[in-house]
This record gives structure tokens, C-alpha cells and sequence, in this order.
């Protein structure tokens, strides 16, 4: 397993939506931060005290302890599954629902929990480093209407044929896959790639049914 941090991306980039994009945010609040701390299960956080911000130290707790922060870094533990995340989630943070940049990067995670999902204001999701396999995996994140920026290099997914493609074609709202901006022209060849699957599948199923 690497150890290699995760790199968080702060810009003064602004953009007309109905939720705030996280980059703005970041710049007020820092990141609710529990990486590195060598935990295999998301409840066992919850007893944690979280990292303090390299920039800004330690902030002033708001009243009922909980962070105003709409970031949560769980990157470079050995987590296996994160059932528990919405209880750590609701324990920690005063709005759960806004919760808007995760970072489950550098853990032993095989498959994409159904509880990240519930997150419907999440931007930003840090997958890479984990040990997911199947582009199945992926796709439950088609739900999710606010994403904008994911991460799953790292992972042997990422080894599947047509890896990008096919992650633009079942997450067409992205606009970072891998910390790479994508570009019309990746757009294009997710939607031929798109299309001649398409087409491929239904000559399989065709020669299927005449035998």
C-alpha cells in the first residue's frame, strides 16, 4: 500500500451553482482531517480528535463541538469498508448533508459503498489507491448529481479496457477524472466508445437469438 499523501486542490475558481463549490470553502474552513491515523474501521474515528490545519492550526470549535466544514479526510488508513460513514459524518460535522469533498484515498476498499451516495451535495470524491476492481463499482456513483471531480487511479479498475471511457460514459457530469480536466474531446471519444459498445452488444444479442 503507498503512502503517498493526497493532494487537496485549492483554487479561487468560482462557478454559478445552487451549492457553493468546495474550492471557495476550503479557503474558510480547512478539511475535517483524520488521515494517517492507522484506523481499519470509519467508527473507530469517531473518538479521534482531528489533525490541525497546516494553514490555519486549530480551529475554534463551533458550539456542540461539531466543524462547519464541508470536507472530511479519511485518506491513508487501512479502512476495508465505511458503513459507519454517515454516523461519523453526523457526529462531527453541523450540517451532514453539505458535506461536500470526501477523501477515502490510500485504504484497502474493494468496492464502492452504498452509504457515499447518500451525500447528495458531494463534489468531490478521492477513491485512488484502493483496491477496487470492477467498473460495476463505479457506476453506483451514477446517481450522484453533484460530482464533479473523482478519483480512481490506483485501483486495478483502472486496468480495465477503455478505463476513461467508460467512467465518462456512466458519469457524464465529471469534469476531473484523475486529476485530469476533461475535455470535449474526451467527450467525443466516451461517446463513440459509448456507441460502438452499443452496437456490439446488440450484434452478440442478434447473432444469440438466430442461433
Amino acid at each position: 500500500m503507498s503512502t503517498s499523501t493526497s493532494l487537496v486542490p485549492y483554487s479561487a475558481r468560482q462557478k454559478t451553482t445552487r451549492v457553493p463549490t468546495i474550492d471557495a470553502n476550503n479557503d474558510i474552513v480547512p478539511p475535517l482531517d483524520f488521515s494517517f491515523y492507522r484506523v481499519s474501521n470509519v467508527g473507530d474515528v469517531k473518538e479521534e480528535e482531528p489533525r490541525e490545519s497546516p494553514r490555519k492550526g486549530k480551529q475554534p470549535e463551533p458550539e456542540g463541538g461539531k466543524s462547519s466544514s464541508k470536507c472530511l479526510r479519511l485518506n491513508n488508513n487501512s479502512l476495508t469498508e465505511v458503513g459507519p460513514l454517515m454516523e461519523l459524518v453526523v457526529t462531527k460535522f453541523e450540517n451532514p448533508s453539505l458535506l461536500a469533498w470526501l477523501d477515502l484515498s490510500f485504504n484497502e476498499l474493494t468496492n464502492v459503498h452504498p452509504v457515499i451516495t447518500e451525500f447528495e451535495n458531494l463534489q468531490i470524491l478521492y477513491l485512488h489507491g484502493n483496491m477496487i476492481k470492477d467498473l460495476k463499482e463505479i457506476e453506483k456513483l451514477s446517481v450522484m448529481k453533484s460530482l464533479r471531480k473523482l478519483t480512481f487511479h490506483g485501483n486495478p479498475v483502472e486496468n480495465s479496457k477503455g478505463y476513461r471511457q467508460n467512467v465518462l460514459t456512466m458519469l457524464p457530469r465529471l469534469e476531473n477524472l484523475d486529476f485530469s480536466r476533461v475535455t470535449k474531446a474526451d467527450r467525443m471519444t466516451a461517446n463513440t466508445w459509448a456507441h460502438m459498445n452499443a452496437n456490439a452488444k446488440h450484434k452478440k444479442k442478434k447473432m444469440a437469438e438466430d442461433d
